[in-house]
């Protein structure tokens, strides 16, 4: 009895920037490009929204791509994400870098930090979220994504809450075909197979910077590797600001 490892039964080749550049070809073949904010009812299009869950580092390599290509996407960002901050100078630096070459903005809510049972409690902390986000990067914010949503962030399917587009209403589940890429692999439909055979009209493509990386690597792997590189990188921070301050970093 053949075996299958886990590299084939998840595709773990798909997720390569490489092979990123060449889904977005694809992708151009038979649909346009169009963001949250401008909607169009004709034709065939394609939403690409990404959510930063681990890496803005990664997401930057994904922006850059992309903006190659003449295509703009939209990266929600997680204020509570525990892998990055965005309050951070290399980190606000590398979002102003993904602004600057044309991409959206768009608030990434937490379900779990927050209590959204209510609708007044989802505009409460959706307007909070947008008001930060949008006073530090100088910038208007169109839409937001639910992090994480359970059965009950579910129900909140208005089209806008706050004046900002639901990328979960009732629309984008009933008239929009979905795939995505969540936890490292295709959970629902293979992105490749649904570019290529073009049925739907409309798609929203949810995408993770983290699991596109230069080599085949497992979604394991790509987790670790965001942990344990940001650990060093504040052990090197450190490490530099003793030097910079003439002290010592003292040990037993």
């Amino acid at each position: 009895m053949l075996t299958i490892k886990n590299s084939e039964r998840y595709h773990f080749a798909d997720f390569t920037r490489s092979n990123f550049l060449k889904l977005l070809g694809v992708a151009k073949e038979n649909y346009k490009f169009v963001t949250y904010d401008c909607l169009e009812e004709k034709g065939k299009y394609i939403l690409l929204r990404h959510d930063v869950d681990f890496s803005v580092h990664a997401s930057v390599k994904s922006a850059r791509i992309e903006a190659g290509e003449g295509i703009i996407a939209t990266y929600f960002l997680w204020l509570h994400s525990r892998f990055y901050n965005i309050f951070e100078k290399e980190i606000f630096e590398k979002i102003k870098e993904i602004i600057g070459l044309g991409h959206r903005i768009g608030v990434h809510l937490d379900c779990e930090f927050h209590d959204l049972s209510k609708e007044a409690d989802l505009e409460r902390n959706l307007s909070f979220e947008r008001s930060v986000l949008e006073r530090l990067f100088d910038i208007t914010i169109p839409v937001f994504s639910f992090h994480n949503p359970t059965d009950r962030e579910l129900l909140h399917t208005k089209h806008k809450y706050v004046d900002l587009i639901n990328t979960y209403s009732e629309f984008f589940k009933s008239e929009v075909f979905y795939c995505s890429d969540s936890n490292g692999y295709w959970r629902h439909h293979n992105l490749q197979a649904v570019l290529t055979e073009a049925k739907h009209d409309r798609i929203q493509i949810l995408l993770h910077p983290e699991w596109w990386t230069e080599e085949v690597m497992s979604p394991k792997q790509k987790v670790w590797r965001s942990i344990d590189s940001r650990a060093e990188n504040n052990k090197q921070w450190y490490i530099d600001k003793l030097v910079e301050y003439n002290r010592e970093n003292i040990d037993w």
